[in-house]
């Protein structure tokens, strides 16, 4: 019907920007990266702040991973209750 379409589209559509999220997020940390390597080079200070930095990042972009890929965990599992009817 009409509403498997609609359903079908927008699982689509919130693969597409999740994912498209999570590439501009990685891009940004390896930006940022650079970033601080050059403005506070070999210093102590740069050691700690880029760990704390890091890690801070790392659940942050596992986070965003976990649920880019949710919604295309659930889009492969609701593919055999949705009859392709374009």
């Amino acid at each position: 019907g009409n509403d498997e379409v609609q359903v079908r589209v927008f699982g689509f559509f919130v693969v597409f920007f999740s994912f498209s999220f999570s590439f501009l997020s990685l891009s940004s940390f390896s930006f940022l990266f650079f970033f601080f390597f050059l403005s506070f080079s070999f210093s102590l200070y740069f050691f700690f702040f880029f760990f704390l930095f890091f890690l801070f990042y790392f659940f942050f972009f596992f986070f965003f991973f976990f649920f880019s890929l949710l919604p295309l965990f659930l889009l492969f599992l609701s593919l055999p209750f949705f009859p392709f009817s374009f």
